[in-house]
């Protein structure tokens, strides 16, 4: 199969959101489109790409043809890194070079519209474990992640959405390795790409990191404020998990906006 390249247009940089669901990717995805970063055709509230959810669902439902399917949200937790087969890629440099050629058109080659150079996003928490399909056509990585105990209590909130009937000790160890998987991943992509990347730490300063994110991108009048209030004040605890306390801590280390 021929191998294809992302075409580059110029001043026109794609950013992709990494991180677990229930740790900040929605809130970071809509600061980004508030401050008139192309999106494309998304979800709701959640601000999911839907070209990019398409095809991360067609290439899960490939790779678990023969295998045991988690009850995790998005059904999937893999024993180590994804490797995605090279049609797949193509099919990404597609969905890539479609949101590149949306911005330029939308933008007409002004610069009223959005700082130099121009971006575009997408977020799909799932893009985590399929990296190795979306990173490289990218410009720009920002990761999310925050602390275990708030995201596993999240989504425990959501047990009968996942699991119904499913008792609480159950969901609970499916919900931390959940995490803990997502964020192996989260760490890998950080250390193995070589190109601009930021992560973020919601149980930090959000709106602090979130200005110094802006001034990094050059997005000027950046709007946002995170309501701390919504966040359990849970940032010092953990579980008695040797895993989780060794991810959490390689996350933080990785952390470098203040």
């Amino acid at each position: 199969m021929r191998e294809q390249r992302r075409v580059q247009v110029n001043d026109v940089k794609g950013i992709t959101i990494l991180g677990t669901g229930r740790s900040g990717t929605s809130f970071l995805a809509n600061c980004l489109a508030n401050n008139g970063i192309f999106a494309g055709d998304c979800t709701g509230s959640t601000r999911e790409n839907l070209a990019v959810r398409q095809l991360n669902d067609s290439y899960l439902e490939q790779y678990y043809q023969g295998k045991t399917r988690s009850k995790l949200p998005y059904g999937v937790l893999p024993d180590s890194e994804i490797k995605v087969n090279p049609e797949y890629k193509e099919r990404a440099i597609r969905v890539v070079d479609g949101m590149n050629h949306s911005v330029t058109e939308a933008t007409g080659g002004s610069s009223w519209w959005n700082p130099s150079p121009k971006y575009w996003f997408f977020k799909d928490p799932r893009t985590t474990l399929l990296h190795d399909m979306w990173v490289d056509q990218c410009d720009i990585m920002i990761g999310v992640f925050r602390n275990p105990v708030e995201v596993v209590n999240s989504y425990m909130k959501l047990l009968d959405v996942y699991y119904p009937g499913e008792s609480k000790a159950e969901g609970f160890v499916n919900m931390l390795d959940y995490w803990k998987r997502f964020n192996q991943s989260l760490i890998h992509a950080f250390n193995h790409y070589d190109k601009p990347k930021w992560m973020l730490d919601f149980n930090g300063d959000v709106n602090a990191q979130m200005d110094r994110l802006f001034d990094e991108l050059g997005i000027p009048d950046s709007v946002h404020t995170y309501d701390k209030g919504k966040v359990e004040n849970l940032s010092d605890d953990i579980y008695d998990d040797t895993a989780v306390e060794t991810i959490y801590s390689q996350l933080k280390q990785l952390k470098n906006l203040q």
